[in-house]
């Protein structure tokens, strides 16, 4: 689905606050228009994980390894949902959080069984051969910021975020209107569940972890 671009929705919502004579550019308004407009989007990608954002990327452990990189799509907000190891041609899902003993013993080799997210993927123990793991994560948005440029998310959504704030901020009387309507969407949005409304809900299901091998530090 095509969303309309921002120079697009600065011109609806210059209209939408009473602004439209000033044309598509907005003319000093623009920096706030914009801003209302990109700020709602940034504030809305937040409250879901979207659905049609969503996906993986397989990636294969080095032997002896344990950090790797984010998927490209998602390496800036590096939202991930959840990470899968391959076991006998299956994927199962991995146990977030390394303990306190596993820190101790990190030089352990053995198939994946947790992971962390910090700078990059931690994943424990040490693989001792090639696995595959998949990542599972929410894409970072699309650039919004010049006027071609299109949004990520559902436009009409960004456009009622960004008409309320701005509305606020120039103290229209009806304000409040758009306020009620908006937290009607969002608490709307919050209730739904995957499957059936469209936005994915995470699981903490983990799969029973096999003891890993541990390796003579001195070898």
């Amino acid at each position: 689905m095509a969303y309309r671009t921002l120079g697009a929705l600065r011109t609806t919502l210059l209209a939408r606050l009473g602004m439209g004579g000033m044309g598509a550019s907005g003319g000093a308004n623009i920096p706030l228009m914009n801003s209302l407009l990109t700020n709602g989007q940034a504030q809305l990608y937040r409250t879901c994980d979207w659905r049609h954002l969503i996906d993986y990327e397989d990636k294969a452990t080095g032997v002896t390894q344990n950090q790797y990189d984010y998927p490209t799509p998602c390496d800036r907000d590096r939202r991930v949902l959840k990470v899968e190891s391959q076991v006998s041609g299956q994927f199962v899902q991995l146990r977030e959080g390394i303990t306190s003993a596993m820190w101790s013993t990190m030089d352990t080799q053995g198939a994946p069984q947790r992971y962390e997210r910090f700078a990059q993927i931690l994943m424990y123990p040490k693989a001792d051969a090639v696995y595959t793991f998949r990542v599972w994560y929410v894409r970072d948005l699309y650039p919004f910021e010049d006027d071609d440029d299109q949004a990520t998310l559902d436009d009409e959504m960004i456009l009622l975020h960004a008409v309320t704030n701005g509305k606020a901020h120039y103290r229209q009387p009806d304000a409040k209107l758009y306020e009620g309507q908006l937290n009607t969407l969002l608490a709307s949005l919050r209730g739904q569940s995957f499957g059936s409304n469209g936005v994915y809900q995470r699981t903490n299901n983990a799969p029973i972890e096999q003891r890993p091998v541990v390796v003579d530090r001195d070898d």
